[in-house]
């Protein structure tokens, strides 16, 4: 009666680890998971498959159903370990044959290949604190080092001939490197030496911390029902020794967390100020408050000297120097925004001749045009007044330089949705006169 009641359990175990496994199989393909969502799918449809085994090792007095669980175990490993390292969109992975004479190539080489050991690893603890993605931060480093841990378990487990250290480190660089092969050949992910040197030291570290003699003795309890003898100050040891490590993860990302946040808070202070205005309503011929390139601004009524920016609550300054000279990383537009908010009137006058071009837009893509066209003549400033994509409307602004004539060149490129490039030049006849006075014409 026993026996019957442990073959129920154990094929009902089974029938849900497989049927975690297929809502796994057929959600991947339907939706994006996240990393965490794969590996709570898979370690419930494993703890499932364990228990089956469990209880049909149970059922035929022999812990062969363990064994074939090992394998499966091993086999879900390699297929997440190389879904997350090829296949995963989640981590840009986008597995494919590459045309190698692709430009795409060579961007590859210059962002995403390293042969010099340690340059990553460095780059990203430089990079602790600091307004980096903390999860890139994280997958880099953490995620790059405990990777290939679980080769710890199951290559000694499956294969004998790696319970010898120069064994299993020879294996496991093989693995690595592979990987790391098949990324370079499909530009996939980043083929980086550090990479291999955080998979093989995590590895490393895992198989002398499983070396251990209680430690071996519990995981091979574990997994394949053995009755080897633990003492309870060796249990006492394991889970201390796993609290620390949890302990330790947990302070490495809130400390972490802590840093960006601190860093994001300065970050705002500066780049995202909150802004007001202090000032009186008395009229003044003093009103011209902030001057650049090629615009005046003048307030229409209050005097620049008793018109002040408010900044956080604790800055005081002029609008000259708040914009110019203070720590405040804004420009004018934002500022004239600010003013809009607040009803402030003002009025821009050019400080040169200007006119305005207009270019049909048919691409449906993208589109380039220059922020400036210099000469020794004469600089053209364009400023973008394009409210609708397909007709592009450029404000140009002639600076002088000296008297002469020259053609001016704006060259404007429209990429449609194919990757292909239209280039439309427009060419301009400039004269600068003795007092530097501008006329213009457009070249037919």
């Amino acid at each position: 009666m026993k026996k019957k009641i442990y073959i129920v359990l154990s094929v009902v175990m089974y029938v849900i680890a497989v049927l975690i496994l297929l809502f796994y199989l057929v959600m991947t393909f339907k939706i994006q998971f996240n990393t965490i969502s794969r590996l709570i799918l898979l370690c419930g449809s494993c703890l499932f498959l364990y228990f089956g085994g469990f209880f049909l090792s149970k059922y035929l007095n022999n812990n062969k159903p363990m064994k074939i669980n090992l394998w499966i175990y091993f086999i879900l490993y390699i297929i997440l370990l190389l879904t997350l390292t090829l296949f995963d969109p989640m981590f840009g992975r986008s597995f494919s044959i590459v045309d190698w004479s692709n430009e795409l190539f060579n961007k590859y080489i210059s962002n995403s290949f390293n042969i010099i050991p340690f340059h990553t690893i460095i780059d990203y603890i430089s990079k602790f604190n600091s307004l980096y993605d903390t999860k890139t931060i994280m997958v880099n480093l953490l995620g790059n080092l405990i990777a290939l841990m679980p080769m710890a378990i199951f290559l000694p487990l499956l294969f004998k001939k790696t319970r010898k250290l120069k064994n299993f480190l020879l294996t496991v660089v093989i693995i690595v490197f592979c990987i790391e092969i098949v990324q370079f050949l499909t530009l996939t992910g980043s083929c980086d030496i550090d990479d291999i040197i955080l998979n093989t030291v995590g590895a490393v570290f895992a198989y002398m911390i499983f070396k251990i003699g209680s430690i071996n003795n519990l995981i091979r309890n574990i997994f394949l029902l053995e009755s080897n003898k633990i003492s309870r100050k060796s249990y006492f040891k394991i889970i201390l020794f796993i609290v620390i490590i949890i302990i330790l993860g947990i302070f490495i990302f809130v400390y972490r967390n802590y840093l960006y946040n601190k860093n994001i808070e300065n970050y705002n202070n500066i780049n995202n100020p909150n802004v007001t205005f202090e000032y009186n309503n008395e009229c003044s011929n003093n009103n011209l408050f902030y001057e650049d390139k090629i615009y005046k601004y003048y307030f229409e009524c209050y005097n620049n000297d008793d018109f002040y920016v408010i900044v956080n609550d604790k800055d005081k300054f002029s609008v000259e120097e708040f914009l110019d000279y203070s720590k405040y990383n804004y420009d004018i537009n934002r500022l004239l925004y600010g003013l809009n908010y607040y009803n402030i009137k003002y009025k821009i006058e050019h400080k040169y001749t200007y006119f305005n071009i207009e270019i049909e837009n048919n691409s449906n893509g993208s589109y380039y045009v220059p922020f400036n066209v210099d000469s020794d003549i004469a600089e053209l400033v364009l400023v973008d007044k394009t409210n609708n994509d397909k007709i592009l409307n450029y404000e140009i602004n002639i600076i002088p330089k000296k008297s002469g004539s020259t053609i001016m060149s704006v060259v404007f490129e429209l990429t449609n949705e194919f990757g292909v490039t239209e280039k439309i030049n427009k060419q301009f006849n400039i004269i600068v006169d003795e007092n530097l006075d501008v006329s213009y014409s457009e070249k037919s």
